[in-house]
């Protein structure tokens, strides 16, 4: 069985570890984007943004944006 928190993490550990600045990834459901997640070096934070509203949510905690990410998701 596959674990999709598990792959969850994994993108977002791969866009911490990036070598840009900024690193954006769109998160989908069915083919659909619900999430764009960015992450700043700078700050070392994920910032959520939730499509269907534009809300914004910001993260200090990759297991807080991996939580987020799993309950719109799955």
């Amino acid at each position: 069985m596959k674990s999709h928190l598990v792959a969850i993490i994994s993108r977002l550990t791969a866009m911490a570890e990036s070598e840009g600045e900024k690193e954006t990834r769109n998160f989908e459901r069915e083919g659909v984007v619900v999430a764009e997640v960015t992450f700043e070096k700078e700050t070392e934070t994920f910032t959520l943004k939730y499509v269907e509203t534009k809300e914004l949510a910001t993260f200090d905690s990759i297991d807080l944006v991996a939580i987020e990410l799993f309950e719109l998701l799955y």
